[in-house]
């Protein structure tokens, strides 16, 4: 009972970031959001396909790409190969074609009768930054954009390497994620005014693994907030 307490509380934590993500799309079409940190185990993979899953749950078609090349790990969480997958895809992607027509994007069904397209890193390769700061990576953006509905990329961490600086300026909106235990709120800060420099929509920041106020205890939380200094 407690476990699928948890998972309850998980998800109307991401329903309601999904409904101020909705909500915030006044001036500006959401529909490509990249999910980054200032350094690992900050909580941005959780938080990317714990979204990505809940936005499924109200629109048909969202994909979820594991953009971490380096270190991928979205595929551990939903338990699938790793084998084939983003760099593969992109190393014989032809502009224009149909996204959903390679076999790399996995359907993802869940209990709920959900459906999720995911498409993990694939292949290790000696050049993650030139392939994610590539044209062919844009023009595969482009065309994803008139095939899906919503499309949540998982970034590498700002401080580790510059791939989340490209996904980024590429992408509708970067969501940041902090950590209320490891982050430090001066490297966040910084690392937000660089990605605002190089022309990123940073339009919410996420506070995860937050103190849980009845037990005075630390806990796996998470908060949320939007146009907040880090």
């Amino acid at each position: 009972m407690a476990k699928k307490q948890n998972q309850f509380n998980l998800d109307e934590i991401f329903r309601h970031l999904r409904t101020n993500i909705e909500f915030s799309q006044m001036d500006d079409d959401l529909r490509v959001i990249n999910v980054v940190s200032t350094n690992p185990n900050e909580g941005k993979s959780t938080v990317s396909t714990n979204l990505a899953r809940i936005f499924a749950d109200k629109y048909k078609r969202v994909l979820l790409i594991d953009g971490d090349l380096r270190n991928p790990s979205d595929h551990k969480m939903f338990k699938v190969s790793n084998a084939k997958g983003f760099s593969n895809l992109l190393a014989r992607y032809q502009p224009g074609t149909n996204v959903l027509s390679y076999e790399e994007i996995m359907p993802l069904e869940f209990s709920n009768q959900t459906i999720l397209y995911f498409l993990p890193t694939g292949r290790r390769v000696p050049n993650p930054t030139e392939i994610l700061s590539s044209k062919k990576f844009s023009q595969f953006l482009e065309q994803a954009r008139k095939e899906f509905d919503y499309i949540i990329i998982d970034c590498p961490p700002i401080n580790r390497v510059s791939e989340g600086i490209s996904i980024s300026s590429m992408a509708d909106g970067t969501l940041y994620v902090i950590s209320a235990k490891e982050t430090d709120k001066r490297a966040a800060k910084a690392a937000i005014d660089d990605l605002e420099r190089t022309g990123a929509n940073v339009f919410g920041v996420v506070l995860t693994k937050v103190e849980e106020v009845k037990s005075r205890k630390y806990g796996y939380g998470y908060g949320y907030g939007y146009g907040e200094e880090a």
